[in-house]
């Protein structure tokens, strides 16, 4: 029995094709209505909240055990949040884990900072800042600003001056509910900021030790807020930067203990210095990069995942020289969506073109300072990384969400 603890994002599809694959689940969740209808039939959902702790979820494996007449068999994060629990419990279970300094060090971003410094992975020079540190920004401009332990590029700013800095320091430090987060602890981390391209390493460690899929090709959204907005997934010996990457991720790998599950790398390559780690977490990666490095590479990293914890060896073939890479159309400004898109027209006729799926209904309020609602659509290709390349930055560049009061041009988009 596989236990998926708290599957959001990526988990959820994860969990999905589990339970498709005939494999035993228990999945304790506060969030059963985000999960599929086959997942509620074919297994074991139980009512989860992380302020109750490991010992709630050992009582449920535990129950379920008794229950079904069948043993846990591995654990897995199905979220960021999630980490530290799941571990702990595999540890528990006498299961492949984690150990707790490793899982506290790819949650908490100070402590992740701390772990390059010991183990000689660069970094960006940072310092952790509480409400009550001095006003003045402790790095030169420019800076990054970011909570210690929040995820999806969430009160994320580039700060290029001191009002700017004050500002996102406020919304760090402010109260309020921050979404899926049970605690947030409301402390901000000041980096320099790191100019070069950015990508995502994306990989698992099992029973026979790491392994790197996909080097995934990263676009961001305009300054000063850190968006994703496109992705490409291409196997490691397919990518021009696949041999520095490949062993810039066994190092963090190695330098964070991380002995079992997935891995997601960011990493942004300085022309001085190579690659820096920007962060690293023991989890599956979100928007849409587990479908891409299937569709891609051709690595089920779901199910590699799922396999690692169950102390097994994933054997993912020999790579594609394939790339899959995807857009998500967005709004630049406030209103409500019309339901059709300006512009996408020559990008659905090209070879590559493998399809154009909704994020949002018609009538949507939309919000461009908002990554939970400022997606309508995404688009995706397939093909030589170069063409895909030049179609998902164009898509960004050319493409664009219609908005109830734009004008008489609505009416000519094509609709999501």
């Amino acid at each position: 029995m596989l236990i998926v603890v708290q599957p959001l994002s990526a988990g959820v599809r994860l969990t999905a094709r589990t339970v498709a694959a005939g494999v035993p689940c228990l999945v304790p969740t506060q969030f059963p209505e985000l999960l599929p209808p086959e997942v509620h039939t074919g297994a074991i959902v139980a009512d989860w909240h992380p302020g109750q702790g490991v010992p709630a979820l050992l009582r449920l494996a535990e129950k379920a055990a008794a229950e079904t007449g069948t043993a846990p068999t591995g654990v897995v994060a199905g979220f960021e949040y999630a980490v530290p629990e799941a571990a702990e419990l595999a540890r528990i279970l006498g299961l492949p884990a984690l150990g707790a300094p490793a899982a506290e060090a790819v949650r908490q971003k100070d402590v992740m900072r701390r772990r390059c410094e010991e183990r000689g992975v660069p970094f960006p020079r940072s310092v952790t800042v509480g409400p009550a540190s001095p006003d003045a920004c402790p790095l030169p401009f420019p800076v990054v600003v970011k909570p210690v332990d929040c995820g999806g590029s969430l009160m994320v700013s580039l700060c290029r001056d001191q009002e700017e800095y004050a500002r996102a320091r406020a919304v760090v430090h402010g109260p309020g509910e921050v979404r899926f987060h049970p605690s947030p602890r409301r402390i901000a981390l000041v980096e320099e900021y790191v100019e070069g391209p950015e990508f995502s390493l994306d990989g698992w460690v099992d029973a026979a030790g790491p392994h790197l899929a996909s080097v995934t090709t990263k676009f961001l959204s305009a300054e000063p807020d850190f968006f994703e907005t496109g992705h490409i997934a291409t196997a490691p010996g397919h990518s021009p930067h696949g041999e520095v990457l490949e062993r810039f991720a066994r190092h963090v790998v190695d330098a964070f203990d991380l002995t079992v599950g997935p891995f997601h790398i960011e990493t942004r390559i300085d022309r001085a210095r190579g690659p820096v780690l920007i962060e690293v977490g023991a989890r599956l990666a979100g928007d849409n990069i587990p479908e891409l490095v299937l569709a891609g590479p051709g690595v089920d990293l779901c199910a590699a995942t799922a396999d690692a914890a169950r102390g097994l060896h994933h054997d993912p073939g020999a790579p594609s020289p394939v790339s899959a890479g995807l857009a998500f159309v967005t709004t630049d400004r406030a209103g409500s969506f019309a339901g059709t898109l300006s512009g996408i027209e020559p990008f659905t006729r090209a070879p590559e073109f493998r399809g154009l799926l909704p994020e949002a209904e018609p009538g949507a309020a939309l919000d461009p300072g908002d990554i939970f609602s400022n997606r309508v659509a995404r688009i995706h290709f397939e093909g030589d990384l170069d063409r895909v390349e030049h179609l998902v930055a164009s898509v960004l560049a050319d493409v664009r969400a219609d908005v109830e009061d734009a004008g008489p041009q609505d009416k000519e988009g094509v609709r999501a």
